[in-house]
């Protein structure tokens, strides 16, 4: 899915003293609020909304193709594919 910036205005200090107290505890204000995020989303959005949005976003994600070179066809051919001979 694509990705999009939420910005919130909220008083300093308590996200400051947030910070402070997860120092050293291995996370962050910005990854527990994308975690919340999703949390919201699944208590809002209905499954059969979520399934919808998963497979459009897995069809917008573009297909790898296998090429294949070919040789190179380098004058007339017969059926079975062996050349019929050189220019004159």
């Amino acid at each position: 899915m694509k990705e999009t910036t939420i910005q919130i205005r909220t008083e300093f200090e308590k996200v400051n003293a947030i910070r402070i107290c997860m120092n050293g505890k291995g996370g962050s204000v910005e990854q527990e609020l994308a975690d919340y995020v999703d949390t919201l989303y699944k208590k809002y959005v209905p499954q059969a909304v979520r399934e919808f949005i998963e497979k459009a976003d897995e069809q917008e994600q573009p297909a790898t193709r296998r090429v294949t070179r070919r040789k190179p066809v380098s004058g007339p051919t017969t059926e079975d594919g062996t050349e019929t001979g050189g220019e004159d």
